[in-house]
This record gives structure tokens, sequence and C-alpha cells, in this order.
């Protein structure tokens, strides 16, 4: 410990600051630890225990958010601090490695710190409790895996007892911990040892990390791993993440690939596709302009992502590093730039015009010489004989893999990513793929993402889902509504055709606009105050005098308004509750378009009613509402008379489903004097869904 320094928090100040950390970054770390830990036993003054979720974004920095929390627990009283860091050992020596060197463990002098890993059996209990009675902190880096964790459950029962408090923090909580037997009524393996480590330890604070919060917020009451409160977590100064990748910056870094280039699931490649030779001669002439630029530090690194399959993963390794010596024997053999590969020279010329710096030729020639010269490549699967990628043999790295380059796995100075594995439509394991977000701001135009139109389009899909979350949930707590609520009264905004997470985990979930189409009010109220209301508010929105456009053979006046308006015209339309029309859901049709990312979107409102302006005629069923509200195509095609293609069609929703359009229906029923003339919605929603917990315990 430096000279001066008295607490774990002033020794860590000073490291972050030494890191180039902001004051606003640091403050930002310590104010987040102060709040996690101010839920904790030792802060509420009672012997119980907590479970939180602190949410962060991908590679944003949590592992620095877990040290400050730790360093403040010490400070604080806490004398054992379990770190559940890894489901794989690979990312278990990652992280604990990077907890050991921010904390100083086995480099200082000052006796305050001592690392067992993996902890079993009496000895080991006997060896905490020594090191407990002489004024240690005991950190207990574990694998998630149902052995160790009860093997650690039983140390520290003996060595601990019920008084010493404990900090147990659990990166990438919603992977490996949950129960993935919940829909059976059982317990799976790791999710039962970790209640028993809970169960050893009663005074103690458990800390969900995770940037995928999806299934932890959707977790039944009673289950241990629900937490009580939530933190979310703040990015540094430059982060970069989905909505800089996918929106803000996506005509510098997405890269779509052919859909024919999807990795099928029982192929093995026998050529590279061109999109992915693009792909690495991109990284190459990428990683040759950054080398050139004296502020560019290595490592340097290329992930390619295209199956959990080991034998294709192999083949792609094999495939790839074909390509580089073809590459390299090419580089060594030009005479000038001019004759290095064409892949090459094309994305050179592609990351200058989009502001990469550029080097002339012969330092260009240079450099792409050294960096195929210095290119490593790794296989990292359970197949291979790589247990750690040593990022400090070379300064430039291809990764070639699947499940283990994914969720919590830090590939160092990642620029390119290529990704043709079928988009999954598992939010959590999507989103834990991409593992190119990070502080790279200043890096944009050498960061590149190929991926096919589908996985694209999800993971910008991800992005209005993340930021509704956290809005939402942020709005919830802020009211002082406890977290659990939450998913049954708010829930997830997903895009289409996802679910949050695996559904082996959560129990029933409801999801509204599962299929998208038309939402109709077919049995609006008939009450005389109710219709009047509707009608001015019809007439206020300027419907009545809107121009008529063309929609085929019949016209409708229509209007563009903000989407704002448009769903506060839905959340106010009169006698629509709960049960007042079969299948419409007023309230949750309202929060599906008062969430959608872009209010001030010019949104179409058509007013469908006779050709001739009076309403259309309807039947009328006193249970159901009108009958066929929406009229359908014309029947047949003639000669000379635009053809009529239904309401379904109008607003243009068969061409773009995501669409949102508004149609309110001019009616009155066939029979006379049954219903009179009023106006009544029918909506087309786009595409997101709303998921929900069915059930509160």
């Amino acid at each position: 410990m430096g000279q001066g320094v008295a607490t774990e928090r002033q020794r860590m100040e000073q490291a972050f600051a030494s890191r180039g950390l902001s004051l606003q970054t640091r403050a930002a770390l310590w104010a987040s630890a102060d709040d996690i830990l101010s839920h904790g036993p030792l802060a509420c003054g009672d012997a119980g225990s907590s479970t939180g979720l602190a949410l962060g974004y991908v590679q944003s920095g949590k592992t620095t958010a877990i040290t400050a929390l730790i360093a403040a627990a010490a400070d604080d009283g806490y004398r054992v601090i379990v770190a559940l860091m890894g489901s794989t050992n690979l990312l278990l020596q990652q992280n604990q490695e990077r907890l050991l060197d921010a904390l100083g463990v086995g480099e200082r002098e000052d006796y305050r710190w001592v690392h067992l890993s993996n902890p079993a059996g009496a000895a080991k209990a006997k060896e905490i409790r020594g090191w407990l009675d002489r004024g240690r902190v005991v950190l207990v880096p574990v694998l998630k895996h149902a052995g160790r964790i009860d093997a650690l459950a039983k140390v520290l029962s003996t060595a601990c007892g019920k008084e010493v408090p404990v900090l147990v923090v659990d990166d990438e909580a919603d992977q490996a911990s949950l129960n993935t037997e919940a829909g059976s009524g059982a317990e799976s393996r790791t999710y039962a040892a970790i209640a028993g480590l809970r169960s050893a330890v009663p005074k103690f604070l458990y800390v969900q990390f995770t940037a995928t919060p999806y299934a932890p917020l959707l977790l039944e009451p009673d289950d241990q791993l629900r937490p009580s409160f939530v933190h979310m977590l703040r990015p540094g100064h430059g982060y970069t993440g989905g909505r800089e990748f996918f929106v803000d910056h996506a005509d510098i870094v997405v890269r779509a690939i052919p859909t024919l280039d999807e990795q099928r699931p029982r192929t093995l490649p026998t050529v590279l596709s061109k999109s992915l030779v693009q792909a690495v001669g991109s990284f190459i002439a990428g990683t040759a302009l950054l080398l050139a630029v004296e502020a560019a530090a290595p490592p340097v690194s290329m992930l390619v992502h295209s199956t959990q399959r080991n034998d294709v993963q192999a083949r792609y390794h094999f495939l790839i590093n074909r390509l580089l010596q073809r590459w390299t024997e090419q580089a060594k053999a030009a005479a000038t730039a001019a004759e290095l590969p064409s892949e090459i020279l094309d994305e050179r010329r592609r990351i200058t015009t989009l502001g990469g710096r550029e080097a002339d030729d012969f330092e260009f020639l240079t450099r792409v010489r050294y960096v195929l010269s210095e290119a490593t490549l790794w296989l990292v699967n359970s197949a291979s004989d790589v247990n750690k990628v040593d990022w400090k043999v070379a300064p430039v790295h291809l990764l070639v893999g699947g499940n283990k380059l994914d969720r919590g796995f830090t590939v160092e100075g990642l620029t390119v990513t290529y990704m043709n594995r079928p988009a999954s439509d598992q939010l959590d394991t999507l989103e834990q793929r991409a593992r190119a977000f990070g502080y790279r701001g200043d890096l944009l135009p050498y960061c590149q993402f190929f991926a096919t139109p589908r996985t694209l389009a999800v993971l910008r899909g991800i992005v209005d889902t993340e930021y509704d979350l956290r809005a939402r949930l942020r709005d919830w707590l802020d009211e002082g509504k406890p977290v659990g609520d939450w998913a049954r009264s708010v829930g997830l905004l997903l895009p289409p055709g996802t679910r949050p997470t695996r559904q082996s985990v959560i129990a029933a979930l409801s999801t509204f606009n599962a299929g998208g189409g038309w939402h109709q009010l077919r049995r609006p109220s008939l009450a005389p105050l109710d219709r009047e209301a509707n009608a001015l508010a019809v007439e206020e929105l300027g419907l009545l005098t809107a121009p008529s456009l063309d929609y085929g053979r019949l016209h409708h006046p229509t209007l563009h308004a903000p989407l704002r308006a448009v769903a506060a015209l839905v959340r106010e339309w009169r006698g629509a509750g709960p049960g007042s029309s079969p299948g419409w859901r007023q309230a949750e049709l309202a929060d599906l378009l008062e969430r959608q990312p872009d209010q001030s979107q010019q949104t179409p409102v058509v007013l469908m009613q006779h050709p001739d302006g009076g309403p259309r005629t309807r039947e009328w069923d006193v249970e159901l509402g009108f009958v066929n509200l929406m009229q359908g195509a014309d029947t047949r095609r003639r000669p000379d008379v635009p053809f009529y293609e239904g309401d379904r069609a109008v607003g243009g929703v068969r061409e773009d489903p995501s669409r949102v359009v508004i149609q309110v229906h001019r009616v009155i029923s066939s029979r006379s004097g049954e219903v009179p003339e009023l106006y009544t919605l029918v909506v087309h929603a786009g595409e997101k869904t709303i998921v929900r917990r069915v059930s509160d315990g």
C-alpha cells in the first residue's frame, strides 16, 4: 500500500486514476459501490441477507465496478468475498487475474488480503478460519460449477459461522446460476449449490452483475435469486455499445453479409465465403493503418463466430490460416502496395473514406507485411488445447470459436467481428455474442461488424429493448415501487420474433402483440357521453377535414400525426376498458405505442367510412360487437377499375409490418335503430411485443 493510503478505497482510487479514469468516472464507481452496499446487512444493521442486481452494458467495464465494490466492501467490514467469476476455467482465469491485479493481491506488503481459489476440504476451512482470526480479508474466486460451490459452502460453513459478513459477487448471473428446471418444479445442480452456499453464510449480500437482466427480472416471487433491489451501472466516458454500433454509426460499422453465407448446422465449409475474406481483409488493412498511428497500442484482434460445433470451427481455423499464408507470401513478393491482395486494398479505401488515418503506400505495404507476419490465429473451444489466450505473445490476433468466446469473455483490442452463426431468437444469448462493444469511440472506422440481416435486425431491436427497460425500470423504482412487481406490471419490450431468455429458467409469460396484426375495438361503448367524447377527439385531431388518399378503388381521408398524439388518442378513447370488447386490450396497446422509440414519428391515421362520406353499415352482435368490421379485398379484378386490397392493407403494413397505423372506423348498425352512428378504432401496432410475468406467486 502506498504511503498515506489507509483504506482499500483510497488505494483503488489511486489505481483508477493511474489508469486514466476520469474524476467523474471514479466518482460514479464509488457511488455505485456505496448504493449497492447500502442494501447489505452491515448497512442495515441486521444479521439477515439481501440479493440485488447490478445492471451494466456488454463490455462496459463491469469488472472495474466489481473491483470497486469489493474494495469498498472490505473497508466496510465484509471479511469474506466470494467471486463467482465464470462458468468455464478460461473465463474464471481471465476474471480472477484481473481482480488480483487490480487489488494488488500477491504484490502488496500490508498483509490485508488472502486469496484462495476453489477451496475445498477441512484443511482449507481451517486455513480460512486462521486468516480471519488474523484480520485478513479472504478473496475466494470460484468456478460457477455445482461441485465447486458445494465444496465452498462446506468450507465457509465451518470457517465463518453465522457472524462473519460475506459478500457474494455473481458475475454474468443470468447464465449458469439460475434454476434451469424451474418449469418442472425441481432445482438444477448449480442453482441448488448456490442455495446451499447462501444457507452456509446467513449474513451475506449477494450481488448479481449482468448486462442482460431479462431472466433475473422475470423470476418468480419465491425464487431465491430474484433481486430485491436494482442498481444501474453507468458506463464510462467513450463507451460504444449497441446504440453507437447499430443505430448512430451503423453506416460506418455495420456490414451486412448475404444470408447464404450463414453457417449451416451440419455443413463443413470447403472454402471461405467472399464476405469472410472481405472481413479478414478489413482486419488486416485496419490493423496496418492503426499500427501506423503512434497512439494506437496493440493488441488488435478479430473474432470469427460461426457455430457452436467444434469441427466446423476447426475447419474455419484451417481455411483462415491458409488464407493468411497465401496473403503473407503475396505481400512479401509485392513490389508496391498496389500488388497487395485486392480485398486488403478495397478495405483500405473504405476505412480511410470513413475517417481512418491514411498511410503512404510504402508505409502501408510495410505495415501489412508486419501485420501478416505477426497474425496469431487461435482456436478457442472445448476441444482445442488453448486454455488461455495470451495477448502478450503477439500484437495481432484472430480468434475462431463459439460459446467460449461470448458471454463474459473479453477479446482484447477487438476491431472486426464476423458473425455468420444463425441468429438466436433468445435476446440475452444474441446480445452477449456481440463482444465488439467497449471503449473505442475513436476507433469506429476500424471497427467492423459483419453479420446476416436477421442478426443485425435483432441487434438493432435490442437497442430499443435495453433503453426501454432502463427507462421504465428507473421510473418504477423512483416511484418507490418494488422490483418484484415490475415484471408483472410493466415487462419487456421485445423485437419481433424473439423471446427474452431460455424458457427453462422462467415460468409462464404473457406476450402482447405476439403475431402483430390488427387490434379491433369491435364492441365500442354505446353510451352517449362516450360517443360524443370520441367524436370530439376525432374532430380535434383534424381527421374529418383531412384530404382523401387513393387506396385503389376506395379513397380514405388520411392525415399523419406524431406517434405520441396517436398513442394518446388510443389511451384516452372512452368506453374501451377491460372486458368492453373481445380481444381489445386498450391499456397494453397504448403502452406498446408509448414505448416505441421514436415518438415524433409521423403515423398515418385513416378514416374508414362509406364512399359517399357517411358511415359504413355493419351487422351488430350484442356479445361480439360489429361483425366484419374491417372490409376485405375486392373479390375479383375488373378492367379499368382500381383494385381495393382491403382494409388490412391500408397504411402499407403488408409491405412494412413494423409500421404503426391507426384506422378510425365510422360505422352504424345495419339494423335500423340498433346502434347509432359512432367511431371506433382499429390499430396496427407494429411488430414489437411486450412480455410480462403471468403469475405472482
